[in-house]
């Protein structure tokens, strides 16, 4: 933990500092001061945007009865992507719209899921095989076997799943 603090509070500082320091003497002072000030406006605009948008999807898979896991998580990329544009530097504005990019945003969250599911079920002892796939209107569906490792002889696990997509 200590390193994570100490690149956060030492090095992303001197290295952001150094980059605008080599910015200024190309540009001019108060050109990069402005520049800092425009992506920091840009960023929240966009990051309002953004925000309101993923709320929106949330929204819809909610009411269709579904978690709308990737979108919970891609809201908190989104506020951190915020809070990297609102940090004085080029190099953290570059991370704050990368957040704040849909397709990436998306793609990270749903990796930080799957990880997040994969050391979940190693300390339950189960193994999460899991299918993701994107449909033409854009919802993300996801099949998921469970494969428990710790059971006991003579433990039975059945059951049971119905798409409820499917036609009848």
């Amino acid at each position: 933990m200590f390193k994570v603090f100490f690149v956060l509070f030492l090095v992303v500082p001197l290295v952001e500092l150094y980059v605008l320091i080599q910015v200024g003497s190309e540009i001019g002072a108060l050109p990069t001061i402005l520049l800092t000030l425009f992506t920091a406006a840009l960023g929240a605009g966009l990051m309002r945007h953004q925000g309101i948008s993923t709320l929106q999807k949330a929204q819809v898979n909610m009411a269709q009865g579904q978690v709308p896991a990737v979108e919970m998580f891609e809201g908190v990329l989104i506020f951190v992507g915020g809070v990297l544009l609102l940090v004085p530097g080029l190099i953290t504005d570059a991370l704050g719209f990368l957040l704040l990019l849909p397709f990436f945003r998306q793609w990270l969250a749903i990796k930080l899921i799957r990880q997040r599911q994969t050391q979940y079920a190693r300390q339950k002892g189960q193994v999460y095989e899991a299918e993701w796939a994107q449909q033409e209107d854009g919802q993300i569906t996801r099949r998921i076997k469970v494969v428990r490792t710790n059971q006991e002889p003579g433990d039975v696990i059945d059951g049971e799943w119905q798409d409820p997509n499917a036609k009848k």
